[in-house]
């Protein structure tokens, strides 16, 4: 594995556009859990699952819990996204350790669309929970002086989460190339272990902060429940 390996490369261009092999590989993760989800949906058995079944069931409830602990609350309408999310994270940086493959997390451009995306899910969620109004209201609290500032915060969630995920992932391979390159024979084995370990903490530490800041724009119990109370 070369230093220069680990930088997206140019696979072809499509009306004038580079396309990376990290939008490739991301393509493909999408399109492999996908064809994943749609098989496996139609073999769902209640007795007697198969051991893909059973890794898909602890991945659920590990998330549940992980929701449950944070929150103190079950909020069984997050759990889908977040699930997708760690598993699509925590694949993509498994690829990375594998020979001829690459992270396509180690893009910045991916983990961009990723800290989009949890964005994105943060408004979804306030509004779903708060109103649109209430969920604007949100930025102007407790003064609307404050706007300014809510704002700032709220953004640099986005900086925040890009920058943790792309910087974790491009030390984690440029270390390994470099080590491996120094011992190609001890190397591999605990450069495999410890990339495993780091692939699916970061895919974790994404997703916790993305549920976090969720709750956040969900507000909390009692501010739900005076919603609910003036919208009925």
């Amino acid at each position: 594995m070369s230093i220069e390996s680990l930088f997206p490369q140019t696979v072809f261009h499509l009306l004038g556009i580079p396309v990376k092999d990290s939008v490739l590989q991301a393509f493909l993760i999408v399109l492999v859990l996908g064809a994943f989800a749609i098989i496996t949906s139609r073999q769902y058995r209640v007795w007697g699952p198969r051991p893909w079944q059973l890794v898909v069931e602890y991945l659920v409830e590990t998330v549940e819990n992980l929701v449950r602990d944070t929150s103190g609350r079950s909020l069984p309408q997050v759990i889908p996204f977040l699930t997708t999310m760690i598993t699509f994270i925590a694949v993509g940086n498994i690829l990375g350790i594998f020979p001829l493959l690459q992270a396509p997390t180690r893009d910045l451009n991916t983990t961009i669309a990723l800290s989009l995306v949890a964005l994105g899910s943060w408004v979804y969620f306030g509004v779903q929970s708060r109103g649109i109004g209430g969920y604007a209201r949100s930025f102007i609290e407790p003064v609307a002086l404050m706007l300014p500032l809510n704002l700032l915060g709220f953004f640099s969630r986005v900086l925040s989460m890009t920058l943790r995920l792309f910087g974790n992932i491009i030390a984690a391979e440029t270390i390994s190339a470099v080590l491996f390159a120094l011992v190609p024979v001890l190397g591999p084995l605990p450069l495999t272990i410890l990339g495993l370990l780091t692939s699916v903490l970061q895919a974790l530490v994404f997703t916790v902060l993305t549920f976090v800041f969720i709750v956040d724009a969900m507000g909390q119990e009692e501010e739900l429940a005076e919603t609910t109370a003036n919208t009925t």
